[in-house]
């Protein structure tokens, strides 16, 4: 098998970046969905934890909160660092619950922040999707022409006329 061939595994990077944007599309629009259509709830923080792991600091929050059906929803959600600083001290957190949505739990308190931060998620995966399928496209290029004419072979000529 020749080595060029495995150049056509760059295409696995814009399939990744393609993954990755339309998972935060429909991030987004969850949220959209349960803040204009889901129920308003308050919900009891019962565990908040913050990590800071080398340069990454992110965190989690337990919350439970009873819906009008009765029903007792207990949900663990991911906090980047930039939400945990909004509701570190909060012993209560308003919501709003939507279970049919892709993300059925919005903290109302910070719901722009995660808005923006999901849209530069979006902004960051189109970027790099769109460079990726160029490099991609000429990387699928250079190896086609190298699979169809072989590689240049380099010959060395020497040009002293001095014998030795």
């Amino acid at each position: 098998m020749n080595k060029y061939y495995f150049i056509f595994l760059i295409w696995l990077l814009p399939a990744y970046f393609l993954f990755q944007g339309s998972y935060q599309v429909l991030i987004y629009y969850g949220i959209e969905k349960t803040y204009t259509e889901g129920e308003s709830y308050v919900a009891d923080v019962l565990e908040f934890d913050v990590k800071q792991i080398a340069a990454q600091t992110n965190g989690y929050v337990i919350l439970r909160f009873t819906t009008r059906d009765g029903n007792t929803v207990t949900e663990q959600l991911a906090l980047p660092v930039q939400m945990a600083q909004v509701i570190m001290e909060s012993e209560q957190i308003p919501i709003r619950y939507l279970a049919e949505s892709f993300k059925p739990i919005v903290m109302l308190t910070v719901y722009e922040l995660q808005k923006s931060v999901v849209l530069v998620n979006m902004a960051v995966s189109s970027l790099g999707l769109i460079f990726t399928l160029i490099v991609s496209g000429f990387a699928s290029r250079f190896a086609i022409r190298r699979l169809r004419h072989g590689e240049d072979t380099l010959e060395i000529e020497r040009l002293d006329t001095v014998n030795a």
